[in-house]
């Protein structure tokens, strides 16, 4: 394995420029900004706890992407590229205990 090659994170938000800045103004808004009924989804901390168990060991990025775009894919009136990196980053840091 080359140590050299930089991990990228996988992310939902656009690399262009011109509307990162607003795209982080957004995330950071649903992260830290809104209450849970504000917010454009809703977690069942239940089922998310249960869908990983169930996965027996599945890589944690994929799992948080999948049901990140699961998620969306059935609620597609409240999506946007920041909504799903919220959502996404919610969940992981619910996962990991951070």
């Amino acid at each position: 394995m080359n140590k050299n090659i930089p991990i990228s994170i996988p992310s939902f938000l656009t690399n262009e420029s011109e509307n990162l800045e607003y795209s982080i103004f957004q995330l950071n808004l649903y992260l830290n900004g809104y209450s849970e009924l504000e917010k454009p989804y809703k977690i069942d901390y239940n089922t998310l706890l249960m869908s990983y168990h169930l996965c027996k060991g599945k890589d944690i990025e994929e799992f948080c992407l999948d049901q990140t775009l699961g998620y969306f894919l059935l609620n597609p009136a409240n999506d946007s590229a920041e909504a799903r990196e919220a959502f996404c980053i919610e969940i992981r840091e619910f996962l990991l205990g951070i």
